[in-house]
């Protein structure tokens, strides 16, 4: 396997990342990043629970070869609360950071350190879920067994659902 090549959009909860709606997105941006406007909610949601990550990454990424066969890009975004924040409560995501995680692949995870946890919501999960479940894991970490977040879809799935086909079919890969 090749090394991780990614192209992503960046910024830090200092600097907010821009809205898609405040982009000037061209057409063929929104052909080629059309997750933004998700990652966006995503944030917004994390925001109004007082939540808000050190970086936040939205791009699109490539896992190299498997087999001698590049593999298809994958959308992504990445919500990274460094190791120390003060909104991390337990000892071992406090010393280890917390990632969450979206890939139009795999859908939801949350990772601290070597723990991961996938999670069982929708691949297009309702953004207040996402930031319920990144909210839990920073209070009371990763394998805690407390009640989770009711899942739910976003409000918009419908249109990304669409442009994620459109995506795959113009990347050769399928869904």
């Amino acid at each position: 396997m090749n090394a991780i090549e990614e192209q992503p959009t960046t910024g830090t909860a200092q600097e907010g990342i821009p809205s898609s709606g405040q982009l000037s997105v061209d057409d063929a941006t929104r052909a080629t990043q059309p997750h933004l406007p998700y990652a966006d909610a995503v944030y917004a949601a994390l925001a109004e629970l007082q939540l808000l990550p050190d970086l936040v990454e939205a791009g699109t990424r490539r896992e190299g070869t498997v087999m001698g066969k590049r593999q298809p890009p994958e959308l992504f975004a990445r919500l990274v609360w460094l190791p120390g924040h003060d909104d991390l409560a337990t000892l071992d995501v406090q010393a280890e950071g917390l990632t969450v995680e979206w890939s139009h692949l795999g859908g939801w995870a949350i990772r601290s350190g070597s723990d991961l946890v996938v999670l069982d919501v929708d691949d297009l999960a309702d953004p207040a879920t996402v930031a319920e479940a990144a909210m839990h894991a920073a209070l009371c970490g990763l394998g805690c067994g407390c009640d989770r977040p009711p899942p739910g879809r976003w409000a918009h799935a419908v249109y990304l659902d669409i442009a994620l086909v459109a995506y795959d079919e113009r990347q050769g890969g399928a869904r």
